[in-house]
């Protein structure tokens, strides 16, 4: 169950904060604006780098979206839960700078594969073994391989926390999809690496 340890518990999320939040920015309360900015600058910067491969991109990607979310405050419309909201307009945003961008290919060679900080849920890092680092590693370093949609489906699953049905709504697929994108890679896995417990 080791990869399981990996996931991030989107459930422990206090959803009536943010929407309390929301609306006070709705108000024009600028510090429950900064609270919302704080909360989730750091994540979704990584999701849009993971799109984009550029941390240049991911920054300006997250920007774009928060200036646009206090510009339009009065008319947000959260459908599902703030954070489904916000990935789903940073993975639009990302690539919607990725249609700009005219030299894709300089993009994939700027593109900074990092796996510095891998996120172990519920666990401290001195509280794995060399080995157990070392899978994690391994997983991870395998997943960036993969075909880019069924990446995305598998990272936020198991790096960001999100259900099959807020998966298929940031990426605006179908739950069907995404569940299909996750039996793949987790075939891709046990192919690529001697792991027994996947699930």
């Amino acid at each position: 169950m080791l990869l399981l340890a990996i996931s991030a518990n989107s459930k422990g999320d206090n959803r009536s904060t943010d929407l309390g939040r929301v609306e006070r920015i709705r108000k024009g309360d600028k510090k429950a604006f900064e609270a919302l900015f704080f909360e989730y600058h750091e994540q979704l910067s990584r999701f849009s780098n993971s799109i984009t491969k550029s941390r240049e991109f991911a920054r300006d990607a997250v920007q774009d979206v928060f200036l646009k979310f206090w510009r339009n405050r009065k008319e947000i419309d959260i459908q599902v839960s703030v954070k489904v909201y916000l990935y789903q307009a940073v993975r639009n945003q990302s690539l919607n700078l990725l249609d700009k961008q005219k030299n894709q290919q300089r993009l994939r060679e700027n593109f900074l594969s990092e796996i510095k900080s891998i996120r172990v849920e519920g666990f401290e890092e001195s509280n794995l073994n060399t080995e157990q680092i070392e899978l994690i590693k391994k997983v991870w370093e395998t997943v960036n391989k993969m075909p880019e949609r069924r990446r995305l489906v598998f990272e936020l699953h198991r790096k960001h926390g999100f259900s099959y049905k807020e998966i298929a709504k940031i990426l605006e697929i179908t739950v069907k999809t995404v569940e299909n994108h996750m039996s793949q890679a987790l075939q891709y896995l046990r192919e690529n690496i001697e792991i027994n417990k996947l699930k």
